[in-house]
């Protein structure tokens, strides 16, 4: 078993191993229902549980939530954040269809398209504008 731990330092599990959850549903009650929360998520290296809160925003009231993510290391956050962020792009930037290939391309690819590379570093350059 020792072994099986070694082999897998360093490697990231893309979906988790329990169901995502809408970190709204999770928050105290405020008698504000405006008011600000913060929600800070320990090895949260993976972004499913940030799409889910994201896609769910608009079935309840609007609440603004501040994210802080403790995590040892910062790549698998930063490229999560580009998956993220790729993935919330406006609609008329690129097409779905287009986005949707652009990420699977960055998922499985080796070498990048014209117009992948084009995006990537725009989507890159707005994140680190963010960070």
């Amino acid at each position: 078993m020792a072994a099986a731990l070694e082999e897998a330092v360093g490697t990231v599990c893309w979906w988790g191993l329990s169901p995502a959850i809408d970190l709204r549903l999770h928050l105290p009650a405020e008698p504000e229902p405006a008011a600000e929360a913060s929600v800070l998520l320990v090895g949260a290296a993976e972004g499913r549980h940030l799409l889910m809160t994201a896609a769910r925003a608009r079935r309840g009231p609007p609440r603004s939530i501040t994210l802080f993510v403790a995590e040892q290391s910062p790549e698998p956050v930063a490229r999560q954040l580009l998956f993220l962020l790729l993935a919330l792009e406006a609609p008329e930037r690129p097409r779905p269809a287009a986005r949707a290939a652009a990420v699977l391309e960055l998922l499985g690819s080796g070498s990048l398209r014209a117009g992948t590379a084009a995006l990537l570093r725009g989507a890159a350059g707005r994140l680190r504008r963010w960070l």
